[in-house]
């Protein structure tokens, strides 16, 4: 079983993974390589990280009182659960949607995991 300075490690190193890829996802963007193999890898790398970041993001929600801003955190969690899901449309605006996503999520996940 891994140590929890461990556990924190490997935690630290997914969430600036995670970082990166928003950063690139944007980067792409505004290069306009919004097409081909680098975007396409991008943006299924932001739906994964999505994927992993509901669970915890969810927890910091739940954590919340009720009030509005329980209501916006809600809000963005479910919005980034279905721009997962969604694989068509603009590829510039699906992109940012993602990267925008995956940073949403980070803060969310590292407030829950600075509350436990």
């Amino acid at each position: 079983m891994a140590s929890p300075s461990a556990n924190a490690a490997q935690q630290g190193a997914a969430a600036a993974d995670m970082a990166r890829d928003s950063d690139l996802a944007l980067t792409l963007i505004s290069t306009g390589a919004l097409t081909g193999t680098p975007a396409t890898e991008v943006r299924d790398r932001c739906r994964d990280h999505i994927r992993a970041l509901i669970e915890p993001a969810q927890l910091y929600v739940n954590a919340l009182a009720d009030g509005r801003a329980k209501d916006i955190a809600q809000a963005t969690v479910d919005h980034a659960k279905k721009v997962a899901e969604d694989t068509g449309g603009d590829p510039e605006a699906t992109l940012r949607l993602l990267a925008k996503s995956v940073s949403m999520l980070l803060r969310y996940a590292a407030d829950q995991r600075r509350q436990a």
